[in-house]
Order: structure tokens, then sequence, then C-alpha cells
């Protein structure tokens, strides 16, 4: 009998940890396979959103292996490895403007160092636009961004909230800028 969890919201650790999985990779791969550009998922708190990021991401990271007897393993499907940037906003020090701008930045290094890319210091958008630019050399770019509300909700009740909305609009705004690399 598989183990239950409501803890874990790694695909792979809930794979490789024999835990139950409720298979949804018949509609994740209806909705890859239309293939627009871009996705906005917004789903209730606690409905499954991060662990989803979490399954794309070794979908598109090429890890059949995880998805043997899975409904996507029976698809028609290239398996092909791609560039993923994982943006996780969850665990990052927000609590000032100065903080998100930071947290930004190290977010960006870490994805960079995922990849053996060393990326100057500078502004989060201009880290971000430039790591992207540099794996879509290799492949299409894949961005998975879980909790990107985080920093706004953490700082609604501010009153520099505003500028907390300009950083995010500024880094955010990358995404559709480089669409397409």
């Amino acid at each position: 009998m598989k183990k239950i969890t409501s803890s874990i919201y790694s695909f792979e650790q809930l794979i490789g940890n024999d835990f139950l999985y409720v298979d949804k990779t018949e509609y994740i791969w209806k909705l890859i396979e239309a293939a627009p550009a871009m996705y906005f998922m917004s789903r209730p708190r606690r409905f499954g959103k991060s662990l989803t990021v979490s399954t794309l991401k070794e979908l598109f990271s090429g890890r059949r292996e995880l998805f043997r007897g899975l409904a996507i393993d029976r698809k028609k499907y290239d398996w092909e490895k791609y560039p993923v940037i994982h943006l996780d906003m969850n665990g990052w020090n927000f609590s000032t403007p100065e903080n998100l701008l930071s947290s930004l930045c190290s977010l960006i290094q870490s994805q960079a160092a995922v990849h053996n890319i060393v990326l100057p210091i500078s502004s989060p958008e201009a880290m971000f636009r430039e790591l992207i630019t540099k794996l879509a050399q290799q492949n299409p770019v894949v961005i998975l961004l879980d909790e990107y509300d985080k920093p706004i909700l953490n700082n609604l009740g501010k009153p520099e909230v505003a500028e907390f909305l300009e950083i995010l609009k500024a880094f955010y705004s990358v995404i559709k800028a480089c669409a397409g690399q």
C-alpha cells in the first residue's frame, strides 16, 4: 500500500518515496499539447499548484523515468530536455523593497547556478533577462513561477506597497519581453 502525505510538494519526492500520487498527467498533457506561449494558473490555496509546477518541471526536464506507468507515459511526447527556470517565491525575505530586490537577485542567481551560469550582480530584471537569453541558446526556455504573489500578499498593508508593485512589474515584464526565446 502506498504512503499518503499532504506535506510534500515535489513530484520527484512523491514518486521516489512511493507516496500516493493521483495521476493528473492526462490533464497536464492536454495543457501542454496545445502549447501556447504562456499559461497562468490560478487556483485556491492548498489546491495543488506547487505540486503541479513541480510535475511540469520534471516533465520539461525530460525525466521520463518519473512518469512510468502514468497517463502521459503513453502519450506521444518527445521527452526532450528543456532548460527550466523554476522560481519559487516561497521562503524569501520580501519585508522591504530593498529585501525584495536582494531576494529576487538571489533567486535568479540560484537558478543560474543550477544551469552552471555565472551572472554579474545587477538589477533583478537584467539578471533574469540575461539568464533567459543564455539558456535560450540551448533550447526554448520553460519558466515556472510558483507563489508569484507572495511579495505582494506579505506587504499589502504597508505604505510602500506601490514600490513593491513597481519592482515586481519590472521583474515579471521580462517574461513577456523574452517570450519566444
